[in-house]
């Protein structure tokens, strides 16, 4: 940590007298005498903590130094050169987070959008598309192989198989229960999906739990999508557009950036991790960018490490409750003091080091080559099922790599999906939306945009009225994929599923219920 990483910060003089009694009080604290790795202490806790300095080591603290360790600072941090009237390439990097509040317009004359995509979960969302319509399978899913006189054979279809969904078929199952009996099942509708490369065919039916995506053809993109006039917020242009792009800044420029070129290229991207952390000195305090790799000892309050082992402590100590509030307050309002001055940081443009820059690029070439490689066709659409049980007990957890060299005051890490940063789930507005009158399409404009980047974007600035599109509107909602089922779950679930299905049919069995109606019928 260089000396650089210190910012002197400026308080309201009532928040510096309340600073004040706050280090007054965090004497009267117990705290640990046993030392922790600052890095292991930040991923056992939750921030924020207060904390004491043991060993410094090559950080510019001083050893028994107070420090408030207020949030993980996450963002996406964009690299950008300034865009000069000169031949000459400015050697000048910004780091633009996308926390920074500005707005801007495009200056390229031919940007590139990305491809979006939909993302959906469950077999009968497939009755949304007409078909043939192209998807790729984002998790491991049960389906049924084509072999031969109309008898489909149970498999797996492999995470990342791209197929195209053909057409609509019925089929039947017949299952023999605990008596040897045999049920054959009415008729139902379901998928059948083929495999571009050989012409297998597979078949869905719509309760399967599949988990699919579909590129977004262009005449089903919302119209404004493909509008590039008006401005735009950073979540905004991360999302919609490739990569290098010229931009300007038109609103929030930085005053504290001597010669600040408003106009310039964004080059690349990647996600970025800080601690933001203070020192509490009643006279000057300072805040620091703490990558969380940084190497220093720390001590921390007595009464965070109740129930932990310790050596050379009493096993009955009890745990001390008012001890406790009294951290707890002390955090409390520590917060407060400090609150607005980080909600003011994370926004900042920055000049990066030549270290900085390098490191972020090598996190962007990272996610590019990770996302290009899992758009490669594979080799095997298809496992059997017990392959399937193996493939799947071995890859429970998939690590995205990191980069070997990390700057000083903050970590780089690839970002699983460069095309859709945020992870994103779009899906339509309505699929009603197609029967609606144009008066209440035009009515719901405002909304869908409001809706639309809910988090750190106001895609609402471009309100101009627009006619009413063919196809229906589409809304981005932040919300986390659906979570996959643990091992045992989905071996449960294949073994609950028909060996082998049929689509020729046999008369299907009448259950007992049934058969004792149709008999009361006819003995009246």
């Amino acid at each position: 940590m260089h000396a650089s990483s210190l910012i002197p910060i400026s308080l309201p003089s009532d928040s510096k007298e309340k600073l004040e009694n706050l280090i007054k009080d965090l004497s009267k604290i117990k705290w640990e005498k046993g030392e922790y790795y600052f890095h292991n202490f930040i991923d056992y806790y939750q921030l924020p903590q207060i904390i004491l300095v043991e060993q410094t080591w090559n950080t510019e603290f001083t050893k028994e130094q107070w420090l408030y360790l207020q949030t993980i600072y996450d963002r996406y941090l964009i690299t950008a050169s300034p865009i000069t009237n000169k031949q000459t390439i400015s050697s000048e990097k910004y780091l633009i987070p996308d926390w920074f509040q500005g707005e801007c317009r495009i200056l390229s004359k031919s940007p590139t959008l990305k491809k979006r995509w939909w993302v959906f979960q469950g077999a009968f969302e497939l009755y949304r598309f007409e078909l043939p319509r192209s998807i790729k399978i984002l998790c491991h899913t049960p389906a049924h192989l084509k072999t031969s006189n109309g008898e489909w054979k149970k498999i797996v279809l492999n995470k990342n198989a791209c197929f195209n969904v053909i057409r609509r078929e019925k089929y039947q199952s017949r299952v023999k229960n605990s008596k040897d009996e045999l049920s054959i099942s009415e008729p139902k509708e379901a998928f059948i999906i083929e495999d571009p490369t050989n012409h297998d065919e597979f078949i869905i039916p719509p309760g399967v739990p599949l988990r699919f995506a579909t590129l977004i053809k262009e005449h089903e993109l919302h119209v404004q999508y493909q509008n590039h006039t008006g401005s735009f917020t950073f979540p905004e242009i991360l999302m919609r557009y490739e990569f290098p792009l010229d931009i300007e800044i038109q609103t929030h420029l930085p005053i504290d950036l001597m010669n600040f070129k408003a106009q310039i290229k964004l080059e690349k991207f990647c996600v970025a991790k800080t601690i933001l952390a203070y020192i509490l000195d009643s006279e000057q305090p300072r805040m620091v960018e703490l990558s969380p790799l940084t190497q220093f000892t720390i001590r921390c309050a007595k009464c965070l490490t109740y129930g932990l082992p310790q050596q050379d402590e009493k096993s009955n100590e009890k745990f001390d409750e008012k001890e406790y509030q009294a951290y707890e307050d002390v955090r409390s309002k520590m917060n407060t003091v400090f609150d607005n001055v980080a909600e003011i940081y994370r926004g900042k443009i920055q000049v990066g080091t030549a270290e900085e820059v390098e490191c972020i690029e090598r996190a962007y070439e990272l996610s590019v080559k990770m996302w290009n490689d899992g758009k490669k066709p594979i080799e095997q659409t298809y496992l059997s099922v017990e392959e399937a049980f193996k493939v799947i007990k071995e890859n429970v957890k998939e690590e995205i790599p990191k980069p070997e060299i990390q700057p000083k005051r903050f970590t780089v890490h690839a970002s699983a999906d460069p095309s859709n940063p945020y992870n994103e789930v779009i899906d339509y507005e309505n699929m009603d939306a197609v029967n609606k009158t144009n008066e209440e399409r035009l009515s719901k404009k405002d909304e869908n945009r409001s809706k639309s980047l809910s988090k750190r974007s106001s895609s609402s600035k471009r309100q101009q009225q627009q006619p009413p599109p063919k196809q229906p509107a589409l809304v981005v909602q932040q919300l986390p994929p659906p979570m996959l089922l643990p091992p045992e779950s989905f071996e449960k679930t294949i073994k609950a599923i028909p060996e082998i299905l049929y689509t020729e049919f046999l008369p299907p069995t009448k259950s007992k219920k049934s058969s004792k109606s149709s008999n009361h019928e006819s003995s009246k």
